[in-house]
C-alpha cells in the first residue's frame, strides 16, 4: 500500500478522523516551552498534522518552519507564515546547525528502518549544538490489531500506514547512536471529547 497515499489523505480529507490529537501537541508544546524559556528559537515540526502546533509556536514569536510529504498540509500552513518544505524525514534542503527545536510526533512509526536512520542523520545534521529534539510514538501497539483488507485489490496493510512498534527500550536504542537521551517515558493521553485515551512514549534527545 503507497504510503504517501495513506497519509495525504489523513492529512486532508480524513484530518478530522486521526488528528484529534490536541491533547497529545499541547502535551509538546508545554515541553517546549519549560525548555526555551523566554527565548525566540527557531523550530521545525516534521509531519504537521493540522497545524495546531505550528499556530501555537507562531503566537510566541518564534520562527517556525514545517517538513511533511503532502503539498497540501504545506500550503495551508503557509497561508498563516509557517516556513514550509515538501519533503521527508530522511532528505530535506536545510542548512546545519539550524534549528533550536525540532518536533516529530507519530512520524517514525511510518517509516522502514533505512528510513529511521537516515532521518536520524539529518535531524543530527539540522540541529544546533545543545538543540532539543521531541516526540512522540505509540507505545508497544500491536500492528497485527491495526491490519486491514483492501475490498478491492485484497492487499492487507496498517490502516494508518505503520510500520513500527516501540517500548522504551528499543526506542532509546535507535536514538543513542545521534542523540543524547535525555528523557523517555510513557504518557497516557486522555482526548474527553472521544472519550478514549492511547498510550505513548514520550521522548526528549539532545545534540
Amino acid at each position: 500500500m503507497n504510503q504517501d497515499k495513506i497519509w495525504n489523505y489523513f492529512q486532508t480529507e480524513g484530518a478530522n478522523v486521526v488528528f484529534q490529537s490536541e491533547t497529545r501537541l499541547n502535551y509538546l508544546f508545554k515541553k517546549a516551552l519549560k525548555i526555551v524559556g523566554n527565548t525566540k528559537p527557531t523550530v521545525l515540526n516534521i509531519g504537521v498534522g493540522n497545524g495546531w502546533l505550528e499556530k501555537r509556536c507562531l503566537e510566541q514569536g518564534w520562527k517556525v518552519y514545517a517538513l511533511d510529504p503532502s503539498k497540501e498540509s504545506i500550503k495551508n500552513l503557509e497561508t498563516f507564515g509557517v516556513i514550509g518544505e515538501v519533503g521527508y524525514i530522511e532528505k530535506n534542503s536545510y542548512a546545519d546547525n539550524l534549528f533550536d527545536l525540532v518536533f516529530c510526533s507519530e512520524v517514525i512509526e511510518h517509516l522502514s528502518n533505512e528510513q529511521i536512520n537516515l532521518g536520524l542523520l539529518e535531524i543530527e545534521r539540522i540541529l544546533k549544538k545543545g538543540g532539543v529534539l521531541i516526540g512522540t510514538v505509540p507505545y508497544k501497539e500491536n500492528l497485527i490489531d491495526n491490519q486491514v483488507v483492501c475490498p478491492k485489490c485484497g492487499e492487507v496493510f496498517h490502516k494508518w500506514g505503520h510500520q513500527q512498534s516501540f517500548d522504551v527500550k528499543s526506542l532509546i536504542n535507535i536514538f543513542k547512536n545521534n542523540l543524547t537521551v535525555e528523557e523517555v517515558s510513557i504518557i497516557y493521553l486522555i482526548n474527553w471529547r472521544m472519550l478514549n485515551w492511547k498510550g505513548v512514549l514520550s521522548s526528549l534527545f539532545k545534540k
